[in-house]
């Protein structure tokens, strides 16, 4: 299988040969895993479904390309891509990048394990109140600086399956995450009498809307953007992208 990199430079070589009007309109997205949110393996993947449906609407060809999260945002950055998703908006992203129209809307909450499966009794306020905790991050992520900024630094991995499997062996007390991909991640990693062990803290950490990110440097990327917007807009009135949300379980508040 072709490496990230060798993708990278062969849709370089398609995007040149678009502005020459040689080939299929093309546009390279990237992303990493969260299952069943979006995956390199299709039965797993609800956005890759999502955008195999806006394609048609939008008579473009998307390619997926799976990375660590920390890339993602370079590669938009220095123009090797079109799109990243799912992306939060940030005060910092904003300055360098556009944002489609929400793709979906969800709740990320912290995730606890317990060797006995006794649920512990963790509530916070503010989030310095969970300073005394080992909390467990993914690099590029969101969240990074919101703790940074209350004096709590994170344990960083590159995947959330590690983080997970960090938790589970209780190297780390909490991790934050998406709660569709956290139960369904669990579910795949863990033997059913472990997964009874884990619970979420009942606040969640936030509900945010996510989106399609792209660099404003990038060419023709608002008319793009605008083209990509009406055709996500046409499958969420026709149902197609409520079809999608039940065939793959995904839980939104969208």
């Amino acid at each position: 299988m072709a490496t990230w990199k060798y993708i990278l430079t062969l849709s370089a070589c398609l995007f040149g040969m678009l502005s020459t009007g040689r080939a299929e309109e093309t546009l390279v997205i990237v992303t990493g895993e969260i299952p069943p949110m979006i995956s390199e393996q299709p039965g797993k993947s609800f956005l890759t479904d999502v955008f195999k449906t806006v394609e048609k609407e939008m008579g473009v060809k998307f390619v997926f390309i799976f990375m660590p999260w920390k890339r993602c945002e370079t590669v938009i950055e220095g123009l090797e891509a079109w799109g990243a998703i799912p992306y939060v908006r940030t005060p910092e992203r904003e300055k360098k990048f556009y944002f489609s129209k929400r793709l979906y809307n969800s709740a990320s909450r912290f995730f606890v394990h317990t060797s006995d499966g006794m649920k512990k009794n963790i509530s916070y306020t503010e989030l310095s109140d969970l300073k005394n905790y080992r909390i467990g991050g993914v690099r590029g992520y969101w969240y990074e600086k919101i703790f940074h900024d209350v004096g709590i630094e994170l344990e960083l991995v590159t995947t959330e399956k590690q983080n997970l499997k960090k938790l589970q062996a209780g190297r780390i007390d909490l991790i934050p995450l998406d709660e569709t991909a956290g139960w369904y991640m669990i579910r795949e990693l863990f033997p059913q009498e472990e997964i009874s062990k884990f619970f979420t803290v009942e606040k969640p950490l936030s509900v945010k809307d996510s989106f399609l990110m792209t660099s404003k440097q990038y060419p023709d990327t608002q008319n793009l953007l605008t083209r990509f917007n009406t055709a996500l807009k046409t499958i969420k009135e026709n149902g197609t992208f409520q079809q999608l949300i039940e065939k793959h379980g995904v839980v939104l508040t969208y």
